[in-house]
C-alpha cells in the first residue's frame, strides 16, 4: 500500500503541553512578604501536573487575606470552622477557572522549619495546590458522581504521590519501605 500523507490536526506532545497549558501564577499581596520561595514552588509542583488536566484553569492567585474583596475573604477564608488554605472558581460566562491559594494560612498551618529540607518544602503548598486542581479536574475534565470533597482528596493525593515519585523517584524506594516498616510495627502493637 502505497504512503500518502495525510493533513492531520497536530497533536500535542508531552513535551510541548507543558509549557502550553500551564497556568499563570500570579501575586496578589496586600501588607505581607511570602516566604522566599512559594512562587518558585508553587510553579514546580504545577510543572509535575499531566498538562491536560491544566487545560482551562487560567490562573493560579497567591494572595493573602488581607488582598481579598471583604465579600470574598468572608466567603473563602473560613470553611468548616477553620481557615481556608485555598480555593477553586469554576469556569463562568465573566471569567475563567481559577485557583487561589492563601500564603499566610498556608505559611500559619506549618510550613516554618519544613520549608529549609528540599524533600518537605512541597509538603503542604502541594497538598493545598494539588487540592485545588482536583476541584478542577473534578469539574472539568474527570467528573464524578461522588462528594466534591474527597473526589479533591483523591486526586490531591494521586498527584502528590506522582510529583515525589518523578522528583524524588531515589528516595522513593527507601521511603516505600519505611512505610512497609511502619505497617509491620503498627500489626504487633
Amino acid at each position: 500500500m502505497p504512503y500518502r500523507e495525510h493533513n492531520f490536526l497536530p497533536v500535542a506532545s508531552a513535551t510541548h503541553t507543558s509549557e502550553t497549558f500551564c497556568p499563570e501564577v500570579v501575586e496578589s499581596y496586600r501588607d505581607f512578604e511570602p516566604p522566599p520561595n512559594f512562587r518558585q514552588n508553587v510553579e514546580t509542583l504545577l510543572r509535575y501536573v499531566p498538562s491536560e488536566y491544566l487545560i482551562g484553569l487560567k490562573t493560579i492567585i497567591l494572595t493573602n487575606r488581607a488582598g481579598l474583596s471583604r465579600k470574598r475573604r468572608k466567603h473563602d477564608v473560613w470553611s468548616q470552622s477553620r481557615k481556608a488554605l485555598g480555593s477553586y472558581y469554576r469556569t463562568s460566562k465573566s471569567s475563567p477557572a481559577t485557583v487561589c491559594l492563601y500564603t499566610d494560612n498556608i505559611v500559619k498551618s506549618g510550613m516554618g522549619w519544613l520549608d529549609r529540607a528540599p524533600v518537605l518544602r512541597y509538603l503542604v503548598v502541594g497538598q493545598v495546590l494539588y487540592h485545588e486542581v482536583g476541584h478542577h479536574i473534578h469539574a472539568t475534565h474527570r467528573p464524578e458522581y461522588a462528594e466534591k470533597e474527597d473526589v479533591a482528596e483523591n486526586w490531591g493525593r494521586g498527584l502528590t504521590r506522582r510529583f515525589y515519585r518523578q522528583r524524588y523517584w531515589y528516595l522513593y524506594p527507601f521511603l516505600m519501605g519505611l512505610a512497609r516498616l511502619a505497617l509491620r510495627l503498627r500489626k504487633f502493637e
